[in-house]
């Protein structure tokens, strides 16, 4: 790896642009006086507030399933391309919306950067879902350990839109591809799956199980993909924050208490607590909540050249502290219906053993 500092871009195309992580990445790249323009996409608006943030930024409305990204390359000189759409995740159970902008998305960007003259540098942000969790694995999970037979839904989903962007880059090899692996993210200002479990005193947890965390803060989310889209590393990242931490660890640092139900009953346990329509959830994400992961970054140090701020104890902590996460624990703080939630998830429990 050369220490050679790259030549910063100088048009910069965001898809993902109405998500926080691709709005707020927008902003910071159009506040940059070496970088001349900023293009936001994506297939739905961004809020009003988020439209104000991204200024002077521009805002190009386009569904991942048509052919709009070439000409968006070609009439403005895009040399840089984050592909950042797959945040979708970040608030979204899997769907047929998030399989669009992640699968087909990913093909329509990917297949218009090989074919654009301007394109040299593209950067995607997949997950570290991608690896799925199970009972027995490695300890710490490289960017090479990837078991794709057992690989379904999202983490499907990533592994497909992953090939996309090496088929380009093998037929492209002018054009630097960095693949970001992040894993998930959490924020005082970031809404998501992962922090929509701390939002009430009770945590529903899987009976039996204390997940292995290794979560990485919004700012650190944000840092990473700006610090990537300037570098022009090629590669693929884990992007994570040190250390791990189990799901009863976060759950106490939160100020929650725990509510362990059997695997089941999870989905319609969460709904109860907060009061909204059932969830469906996902099997890779109840696979995470059961075992989690953890994640070797040396990669993300030694050639990304990119270090996170906070280590995942800080992340939990600062959510906590920053968020509306506010340490809860009293019994005048529990509803009566969270009570009778109580009361069901350990009848749950008690029939689940």
């Amino acid at each position: 790896m050369t220490d050679t500092p790259a030549a910063p871009p100088r048009v910069v195309m965001v898809t993902g642009a109405s998500t926080y992580l691709g709005g707020y990445l927008v902003r910071r790249l159009a506040q940059r006086s070496d970088v001349e323009r900023v293009i936001g996409v994506d297939a739905v608006p961004p809020t009003k507030n988020m439209r104000r943030r991204m200024e002077p930024a521009e805002f190009i409305r386009a569904d991942y399933r048509s052919h709009i990204f070439g000409k968006i390359m070609a009439t403005n000189d895009v040399d840089t391309v984050v592909h950042a759409a797959t945040s979708v995740m970040d608030t979204h159970w899997p769907s047929g919306a998030t399989k669009d902008a992640i699968v087909f998305g990913s093909m329509r960007v990917f297949a218009a950067c090989q074919k654009s003259e301007t394109v040299k540098r593209v950067v995607m942000r997949s997950s570290t879902w991608i690896y799925g969790s199970r009972t027995r694995g490695p300890s710490l999970l490289t960017e090479d350990v990837i078991d794709t037979g057992a690989q379904s839904g999202h983490p499907r989903d990533l592994l497909d839109a992953e090939a996309y962007a090496r088929s380009m880059a093998r037929r492209r090899q002018d054009i630097t591809l960095t693949i970001l692996r992040t894993a998930p993210v959490l924020g005082p200002n970031m809404e998501s799956l992962f922090r929509s479990l701390f939002e009430r005193p009770l945590v529903p947890t899987i009976i039996g199980r204390d997940a292995r965390l290794q979560i990485l803060h919004q700012d650190d989310a944000l840092g990473a993909l700006e610090h990537a889209a300037l570098a022009g590393r090629p590669g693929t990242f884990n992007i994570a924050g040190d250390g791990a931490i189990s799901m009863s660890q976060a759950v106490r640092i939160a100020g929650r208490i725990e509510v362990p139900v059997v695997r089941p009953a999870f989905g319609l346990v969460v709904s109860a607590i907060r009061g909204r329509p059932a969830l469906s959830g996902s099997r890779a994400h109840l696979d995470y909540l059961c075992f989690g992961n953890a994640f070797d970054t040396s990669r993300m140090r030694a050639e990304l050249g990119f270090e996170p701020r906070y280590t995942t104890r800080a992340a939990m902590e600062d959510v906590t502290r920053r968020g509306p996460m506010e340490p809860t624990i009293s019994v005048e703080s529990i509803t009566a219906a969270e009570q009778r939630v109580v009361s069901l998830a350990r009848r749950l429990a008690t029939v689940g053993t």
